[in-house]
């Protein structure tokens, strides 16, 4: 697509969501009836009743930001269309079979189609087991990765977690609970594509543990979670592999208005070992309405090659060879809630460093960032 096409799309888009948040709180009744009414209408069938099929409903998500990045290695700027998603979900047999579909879109929507998210099938036969089967989300990182990217508080997951080269693919994953304990296991592929993979570059082995004690201490949240992912890396591997095992480990609060997260990975590979950790706290200014968030991110590996950038939009300016042995953050933003996480916007700016590189270079850069999430 020539450049002043794709600028066109992209200044579109920007015009139509600030129009979208200019109009829509305009319209909204503070008991939120309006949204309620309009996100209803995602859901086409319902009926539970019928023994085939109780449920038919469209998912769609976007989230768009705008980034203002500055560093003496230079500056970027510019609309990222970062997730736009389309797809169903369908509950079958009473509840006892879940399937969900979705494809994502690129940056400029130039391909428009750009792959499956997820396509899987759950099978839920009790309500403390589940099994899974199709593409998916791989479970290591319960905050930061496995939990829907529109609950984020910030636009970006962790600097630590980009390092571990995970991301969904096919696999079997079973999870259970027994009383406050909760366990999964899964096999995942380590060869994807735009769909599920050919399956022939090696597999990775996942197991974990958690418990949610939030009844017990009277708080919204107050979970911990353990969860370990081994990797048959091969010459052929195209996700997973980066390290041969990774280690993730996960604490997360929330009473009254305060919230706080302190998620830590650890990766070791034949070629490098890193670990590192953030911590994230969370305050609503205004109940349901206005939340601050802040986040400090540390990780540190065992050679100048070992840690990379942010690859949004970090790594766009300091260039494909940025890497060092040490790499800290710290973030600080507002989320506005219109409804809900169901729709919001979010500001926020991040000054980083990373250090520990070839011939003791260093390189420090402020990013601002400023966007809009939505899901349905």
């Amino acid at each position: 697509m020539p450049a002043s096409n794709q600028l066109r799309i992209q200044s579109t888009t920007t015009a139509v969501a600030l129009a979208l948040f200019a109009v829509l709180p305009a319209h909204a009744e503070k008991d939120d009836t309006f949204f309620d009414s309009l996100w209803k209408r995602a859901v086409l069938y319902s009926d539970s009743a019928n023994p085939w099929i109780q449920e038919f409903k469209l998912r769609g998500r976007y989230h768009g930001q705008y980034d203002w990045l500055d560093s003496d290695d230079g500056q970027h700027e510019g609309w990222d269309d970062r997730r736009s998603r389309f797809g169903f979900d369908a509950k079958l047999f009473s509840g006892q079979l879940e399937l969900r579909l979705d494809a994502q879109s690129t940056d400029g929507f130039d391909p428009f189609y750009g792959g499956l998210v997820d396509a899987y099938f759950k099978w839920k036969p009790a309500p403390d087991f589940s099994l899974t089967v199709g593409r998916q989300k791989v479970q290591i990182g319960a905050y930061d990765f496995v939990q829907a990217s529109h609950y984020y508080p910030t636009f970006e997951r962790s600097q630590i977690f980009g390092q571990l080269k995970v991301d969904r693919t096919a696999g079997i994953v079973a999870e259970g609970k027994r009383g406050k304990l909760t366990w999964q296991s899964g096999v995942y592929s380590n060869d994807i594509d735009d769909e599920l993979g050919q399956f022939t570059s090696g597999a990775a082995l996942g197991a974990g543990l958690g418990q949610d004690w939030a009844e017990s201490v009277g708080y919204k949240k107050a979970l911990w979670r353990l969860d370990y992912l081994f990797s048959d890396v091969r010459e052929g591997s195209s996700t997973l592999n980066r390290f041969d095992h990774i280690l993730s480990a996960t604490l997360w609060l929330a009473k009254g208005r305060y919230g706080f997260v302190a998620e830590a990975f650890a990766g070791t590979g034949s070629d490098a070992e890193v670990a590192g950790f953030y911590l994230l706290p969370t305050y609503d200014l205004i109940p349901d309405k206005l939340q601050l968030v802040g986040r400090y991110t540390f990780s540190s590996g065992d050679g100048p090659r070992t840690i990379s950038p942010q690859k949004r939009y970090e790594a766009a300016v300091l260039g494909s060879d940025a890497a060092g042995d040490q790499y800290q953050a710290g973030y600080l933003g507002l989320q506005y809630f219109i409804y809900g996480e169901k729709l919001k916007l979010l500001a926020g700016a991040e000054y980083a460093r990373l250090s520990g590189g070839a011939n003791g270079a260093s390189h420090s850069t402020w990013t601002a960032l400023t966007g809009v999430r939505y899901f349905f």
